[in-house]
């Protein structure tokens, strides 16, 4: 079969979507990545009327026309997705760089070239996500020229909740905010910075009334003094912390757990190190032990600690070449106490950690960091800012799309009679 002689098939297809892919590809080599400033609202808001209002032209007045009704069938979908899922494979196996309108950023190698550090506003990326968009919306409306059935309510909701999340997050990235704001203990900041390190003004206020952190107990390591490696190399131990009073085995060694402060302040005295219990900002944590090396009666005893911003970590050496250490615990948890003012409405308190965000109108403000120079002592909470206003459309898609298949699950298969039933009560009939 010869290339574009009608009907056309997957062959066809491919050359389609590769060209599309190339296109994007050349535009990239000469213009580089888009930038998602420049599509703002309402730019891209009259990019999606208009992107609409062709698509609907497009089925109504040529209706019968074969290149419109292949677009909207299984010849070009196919290909176009196998090509663009092959750009999502890619999206997901190299790391991505923020999005930002300074490209000086991005080392100068042949990934940053091809947009693949910054996927989703490369060329390739957003033309083939407009073309499967395209074949969406004409695929769809086709439907509509057949005999109608109460089944195709399922197909309608899927294919509508797919464009609907395709297109909104196509044109809401460029809406899309993403700040940090960094506030202190007892004060109220209302300003952000942006990607670009600009500082915005919002229209909203956080006050910090207290941030706390919640640590695991601390945990026993042996390590090498020179590499600081945990032993043993091939499968490296620890021991957490449970009371006073046991004893256990680490790599080979037997420690007996005599005292444990968590909160401690660490002195140095001629040759010895000292652990004393203190009740302020800055302790450390601190446990006395009795290590004896495997295979020997004699041992070492002393303190370890972790240390804090106040004072170093201390170490424990048990031979010429190793040491009982105590590696900086593990974070349980962090949240923030918070006040937000917003410009309709009084203070409200509200409590905001990680994977629990707090939403403000347009706004979901996320637990991003901390100081962590201070570790638990830390007075200073740091937020990432999100706006998205696109998002309840992608969302309203995303919905649609489990109505529809939660339909098509209720509804079942379409029963389709066999040719021998068929034929068999016409004989019947005849009877």
């Amino acid at each position: 079969m010869r290339i574009w002689e009608q009907p056309w098939g997957y062959r066809e297809g491919f050359i389609v979507a590769v060209g599309i892919l190339f296109s994007g590809l050349l535009l990239q080599f000469s213009v580089g990545n888009i930038q998602p400033t420049l599509f703002a609202y309402p730019v891209n808001g009259i990019i999606g009327i208009l992107f609409v209002i062709g698509l609907l032209a497009v089925h109504f007045l040529f209706p019968r026309n074969r290149t419109v009704r292949w677009f909207g069938g299984v010849y070009a979908a196919v290909p176009a997705i196998t090509i663009f899922l092959l750009l999502c494979v890619i999206l997901g196996l190299i790391p991505q760089h923020s999005h930002s309108n300074n490209n000086s950023q991005l080392p100068s190698t042949l990934l940053a070239t091809l947009g693949w550090n910054r996927m989703t506003t490369s060329w390739p990326f957003v033309l083939l996500c407009m073309y499967l968009v395209f074949i969406l919306g004409l695929t769809t409306l086709r439907r509509t020229r057949q005999k109608q059935s109460w089944r195709d309510i399922g197909f309608y909701i899927n294919h509508v909740g797919l464009f609907l999340a395709l297109f909104g997050g196509l044109l809401g990235s460029a809406d899309m905010e993403r700040l940090t704001m960094s506030v202190s203990e007892g004060e109220v900041e209302w300003r952000a910075i942006n990607q670009l390190g600009e500082i915005k003004e919002l229209p909203l206020a956080i006050q910090l009334d207290s941030f706390l952190i919640e640590e695991y107990l601390p945990k026993l390591v042996l390590i090498e003094n020179e590499t600081g490696s945990i032993l043993p190399a091939e499968k490296p131990e620890n021991y957490q912390f449970e009371d006073t009073g046991k004893t256990v085995r680490l790599a080979g060694y037997t420690l007996e757990i005599l005292e444990y402060l968590p909160h401690a302040a660490i002195l140095r005295g001629d040759s010895n190190l000292y652990a004393v219990p203190m009740l302020m900002e800055g302790a450390a944590s601190a446990i006395k032990v009795k290590a004896t090396p495997p295979g020997r009666k004699e041992s070492v005893t002393g303190w370890v600690s972790n240390g804090s911003y106040l004072f170093p970590h201390s170490i424990l050496p048990v031979s010429e070449n190793t040491s009982i250490a105590m590696p900086q615990q593990e974070i349980k948890r962090y949240r923030s106490y918070v006040t937000f003012y917003t410009e309709n409405g009084g203070p409200q308190q509200a409590i905001i950690e990680v994977n629990k965000p707090l939403s403000i109108g347009n706004w979901m403000i996320y637990q991003y960091s901390y100081d962590v120079a201070k570790g638990k002592y830390s007075d200073r909470s740091i937020y990432e800012l999100v706006r998205d206003p696109w998002l309840k459309v992608v969302y309203a898609g995303i919905f649609m799309l489990l109505a529809g298949a939660m339909f098509l699950f209720i509804a079942g298969p379409k029963k389709v009679e066999s040719e021998e039933s068929n034929t068999q009560s016409a004989k019947t009939k005849n009877v």
